[in-house]
């Protein structure tokens, strides 16, 4: 009977241990990302502008692409990078009726946006 609370103990232990090291490199691996993300938004505050003085609203259901390069030449966004980790990337502006949607998506060394073609 000891012998069992013993186990049980070690386990109900070991068992703590991997949360907490699972819930730690979680926000770890999360920390990483913000910056990111940040280059992802302000692509997105730059390409609205792009778009607005450009007047390149999609119609009906189409969808626009903004590369940074177009943006880039024209002086509306500065370098996008973190660091040394130099990016590339892009926004899509959609039209869902009423409301234009954009989605920004990057791709450096260290980092790629999710569904990023």
């Amino acid at each position: 009977m000891k012998q069992m609370r013993k186990i049980s103990i070690i386990w109900g232990t070991i068992l703590v241990i991997i949360v907490i090291l699972l819930t730690v490199l979680g926000f770890l691996y999360k920390d990483k990302r913000i910056p990111y993300k940040e280059l992802e938004q302000s692509l997105v505050e730059d390409a609205k502008k792009y778009v607005d003085v450009h007047f390149l609203y999609p119609q009906d259901d189409s969808e626009v692409k903004v590369s940074y390069e177009e943006m880039k030449d024209e002086e509306y966004v500065s370098e996008l990078k973190y660091g040394e980790d130099v990016c590339d990337g892009y926004v899509v502006v959609k039209s869902n009726g009423t409301v234009f949607e954009y989605k920004g998506y990057i791709t450096c060394e260290q980092y790629t946006t999710k569904g990023y073609q």
